[in-house]
């Protein structure tokens, strides 16, 4: 009876183990950004998208809407398949002939609601392969969903303002985050292993590197998207 109660609580433990949390670890850093970034990344019409002068609440929401501002640091893992969940109120504003935010970054799946917080009618659509669409000309006040299954970027314009653009950032993971304005960001609860970090800034692209954490510790990753 003792042999059969301990092979019992034996199995039980092994079953509390297999189940026991991995280490979760944080990633702390910071991006060195230029400072000369273009505001706006307009198109090759730029000829035609001039507009009457920006008013005030219109240059506080490009200040905001920086592309320094909306760098996203993104870590990747290699040694196992990540569970990921939709991104819960994923968001796509237009206020003030712009899209807000510059850069949206989501998990691969989820639903983006596009809204129209201005006071003038526009649209929204994407030329991007395997996320080829147009929503169409919404009124003020109006949103339309739409799921974004492509990995990757997703380009957004409006066909009614040729300044208008804005990103996409389908991601393959949960452990992601936005740098805030002087560039630090941290993410936490990722288990131990072998990471591939991403960042990616919309006027500068994609940086890679890698990175290993372990132990359930901080620890420090800085980047540099400042070319030499």
């Amino acid at each position: 009876m003792r042999t059969l109660l301990s092979i019992f609580f034996n199995v039980i433990l092994l079953l509390n183990t297999a189940d026991a949390p991995l280490n979760k670890n944080k990633i702390v850093g910071k991006i060195a950004i230029p400072t000369e970034v273009p505001l706006l990344k307009r198109g090759s019409n730029q000829k035609y998208c001039e507009e009457e002068p920006a008013s005030p609440r219109k240059k506080q929401i490009d200040q905001e809407n920086h592309p320094n501002r909306h760098v996203v640091v993104s870590f990747h893992p290699l040694d196992f398949k990540a569970t990921i969940s939709p991104t819960t109120s994923a968001i796509m504003n237009q206020m003030e002939k712009t899209f807000v935010p510059k850069v949206l970054p989501i998990t691969q799946g989820s639903t983006v609601e596009f809204l129209n917080s201005d006071t003038e009618v526009h649209n929204i659509f994407s030329m991007t392969p395997r996320a080829t669409f147009n929503i169409g000309r919404r009124q003020p006040g109006k949103s339309v969903p739409q799921l974004i299954q492509k990995l990757g970027l997703v380009e957004l314009r409006c066909d009614i303002h040729c300044g208008m653009n804005a990103s996409i950032l389908s991601l393959d993971t949960p452990f992601f985050t936005k740098a805030n304005a002087s560039g630090n960001y941290e993410v936490d609860g990722l288990p131990d292993g072998n990471y591939k970090v991403q960042v990616y800034h919309y006027s500068l692209g994609f940086v890679e590197d890698n990175i290993t954490v372990k132990g359930g510790g901080v620890v420090t990753k800085n980047l540099n998207l400042v070319k030499p």
